[in-house]
């Protein structure tokens, strides 16, 4: 519970000093908003295009019982493959080719920019023999600058004019000892836009493609692909990304009809041959009936000749389905096993079947031998017809593994820059900014801001605290005690009044001595508003400005300056010529005279101090009001013949060194009179309790 008081209290002091600190907060928040909406209106739009593929998974092939387990533990998807294989260059190589993604046309004005009016120009040719051209001089782009919507200029790295052409055309021009090519297929330009150009090789094009292209599989092993392209142009975008879709959908087609195709070709290749057999086998068979006539073949024999035929055709087939196996397996696979056993009892059959056929008639056993290579000639050519018929259905059938679901469609809004985000984002670091460096001076800042550390470092004590008011001691012509005296400051200074009032021995001199640091810590204020407290009470106080150079009490009571304490000390008037009267009962004022040559010299005279002796036979109180004790010694010199001497401090402004140095200074010449401090512009933070935040009674 206490912590998150301390908290609450922590963090509503840095609130409060947020606050005082507005002219350091405001700059930074509002130089951040600008910086905020330059960034925000200087990104160039980018659009996002999105395109979706199916990858369909096939698969017709047999597998064995074991075969198929490995299947059943894979833990890749086959989308992650056809997305390794679309990110490939072979695939994106061809896309920034027919694209013209290699070549680059960027606007240069700035002022366009920022006001999003710049050109647009696509370039499909810029070949430039830069081997001829020095390495330092390819550092500066060349130039292409719009006469008008359709017309060009192009400009060389020598700021040369080398082409003036027109868009669709493409120009063949001399440079350098040899040939550049350049043609500009797309521009939108008004008269005098600039664009650099650059040409990038293969490999940094695709690089650089691959930056602004991604895609992912939408779900998990979903087999649905999601293409995104980012472009600063949409139209543009859209027909790359349909480009890369209908490349790889296209490569995927060739791709699973290569099989195909080559199967094909060797199957076209063999077929003269297989029919050549064919008519080899059957000249041979005619050509021996002719020869020995018309041989009548027996049940037996034709039963021999079928169940052979029937034999040779499954050991044909086995063969071929063992091979198409081989592909897919190895050779100890139970599948493999199987169709081996399977030749194998095949081949013994065929065996028995020919030793059959030796017992037969020589006559009978050639006609077989011809009938039976007939057969077997004619199937294997049926065969090889009817596969080369499939395999043509399968090539011209063929759709591939892919299809596009949805093609990329061109959008009118942008995906970046939020340009909302992007100001909030800026306000917010200007906020965090400004914090940041009030939070630092503050921590890093030489400034005393605690009482107790002042007393307990110095040895006096702190006698008010006064928070920040009227920087004038005064409103118009009377004391700010007079005219407000229910104001915080004047509490202050009251108590202040009180403190002094019980630190007085009984007989001292009634003369309080009042100095500061520097200028500007209010000492005048405390000076002339504890005067005014002290008259309140009845007594009759006088104030005396001793500061001879820089003296200023007379304006604070409306007083033309005139004679004062530097003419009295110079002999060259009397105390009662130079005090006057003020609008406070009780209270009179010595001001300070003109400037005199020597002012140190006077407050440090026994003149001086035989003049405040005789004073406070006429007074009840004296305040004397001194310079800065760091600047000059004049103060120390007019608090020697005083009894009490205020320093007034300025809250976080003295290194706790300074004070005790100016407290040491005032008391070299008075060390028996009682000093003290007072705290001017404090700032009061939660951890004060109640502090002075009553108001008025």
């Amino acid at each position: 519970m206490a912590s998150a008081k301390k908290e609450e209290t922590d963090l509503w002091d840095l609130l409060k000093d947020l606050a005082k600190n507005w002219k350091i907060m405001v700059p930074c928040i509002f130089v951040a908003g600008i910086i905020g909406v330059f960034i925000a209106f200087w990104i160039r739009p980018v659009y996002k295009v999105d395109a979706l593929l199916q990858i369909e998974s096939k698969s017709n092939k047999s597998v064995g019982m074991m075969g198929g387990l490995p299947s059943l533990f894979a833990s890749s998807s086959p989308a992650e493959t056809e997305i390794e294989l679309i990110k490939s260059r072979h695939i994106i190589g061809e896309a920034v080719e027919k694209m013209h993604l290699q070549y680059t046309a960027t606007p240069v004005n700035s002022l366009d920019r920022l006001l999003h009016r710049e050109g647009r120009m696509e370039i499909s040719r810029f070949e430039v023999p830069w081997t001829l051209i020095p390495k330092n001089e390819k550092i500066v782009p060349w130039i292409a600058e719009a006469t008008d919507s359709t017309t060009f200029n192009l400009y060389d790295h020598n700021n040369k004019l080398v082409l003036s052409g027109s868009v669709g055309n493409t120009y063949h021009f001399p440079y350098a000892g040899d040939t550049a090519v350049f043609c500009v297929h797309r521009m939108e330009a008004t008269a005098g836009q600039k664009f650099e150009l650059q040409e990038l090789n293969r490999l940094d094009a695709i690089a650089a493609f691959k930056k602004a292209f991604d895609i992912k599989e939408k779900g998990k092993k979903t087999g649905i692909l999601e293409f995104s392209y980012q472009d600063i142009y949409p139209d543009r975008a859209t027909q790359i990304l349909n480009e890369i879709a209908t490349s790889y959908l296209r490569q995927n087609v060739e791709q699973r009809n290569a099989e195909a195709q080559k199967t094909l070709e060797f199957l076209e290749k063999q077929l003269p041959a297989v029919k050549e057999q064919m008519d080899s086998s059957l000249l041979k068979f005619n050509t021996y009936r002719n020869k020995v006539g018309s041989v009548d073949i027996g049940a037996e024999t034709q039963i021999i000749l079928e169940k052979r035929n029937v034999l040779q055709q499954k050991l044909l087939d086995l063969q071929q389905k063992k091979q198409s196996a081989i592909r897919l397996f190895q050779p100890e696979h139970p599948t493999i096993k199987t169709l081996e056993e399977q030749e194998n009892n095949l081949k013994r059959e065929l065996a028995n079947n020919t030793a059959a056929t030796k017992r037969l008639p020589n006559t009978q056993q050639e006609v077989l031998k011809l009938t039976n290579e007939v057969d077997m000639s004619k199937h294997m050519y049926t065969t090889m017809l009817n596969n080369i018929q499939q395999l043509k259905l399968v090539s011209a059938g063929e759709v591939g593994s892919v299809r596009i679901i949805d093609f990329a469609e061109e959008v009118s809004r942008p995906m970046k820059p939020k340009k909302s985000m992007i100001i909030f984002a800026m306000l917010f670091l200007g906020l965090l900014t400004g914090a940041t460096f009030v939070t630092l001076r503050s921590k890093f800042s030489n400034g005393v801001r605690d009482a107790n550390f002042i007393e307990r470092e110095t040895g006096f004590s702190v006698y008010a605290k006064v928070p920040k008011g009227n920087p004038n001691g005064t409103k118009g012509t009377r004391p700010l005690a007079v005219v407000e005296p229910d104001d915080v400051a004047v509490e202050s200074i009251r108590a202040l009044r009180s403190s002094l009032e019980f630190s007085m021995e009984e007989g001292s001199s009634p003369t309080i001595g009042v100095s500061g640091l520097i200028p500007g810590v209010g000492k005048s204020f405390i000076s002339v508003n504890l005067a005014a407290l002290y008259a309140g009470l009845g007594k009759k106080v006088l104030l005396i400005d001793a500061d001879l150079r820089k003296g200023r009490l007379h304006k604070e009571f409306g007083i033309k300056r005139g004679k004062g304490l530097s003419q009295i000390l110079l002999g060259e008037a009397t105390v009662d010529e130079v005090i006057h009267n003020t609008e406070v009962d009780n209270l009179f004022i010595m001001q300070c005279g003109t400037v005199p040559p020597n002012p140190s010299e006077l407050l440090g005279s026994k003149h001086y101090a035989s003049m405040i002796s005789e004073l406070e036979k006429s007074y009840d109180l004296i305040i004397v009001d001194t310079p800065p004790i760091m600047l000059v010694t004049d103060a120390a010199l007019a608090c020697r013949v005083v009894s009490q001497i205020v320093m007034v401090i300025e809250y976080n402004k003295h290194s706790i060194d300074a004070i005790k140095d100016g407290m040491t200074q005032l008391l070299k010449g008075n060390s028996n009179a009682h000093a003290s401090f007072v705290i001017n512009k404090y700032e009061h933070g939660h951890s004060d309790g109640y502090g002075y935040k009553y108001g008025k009674y």
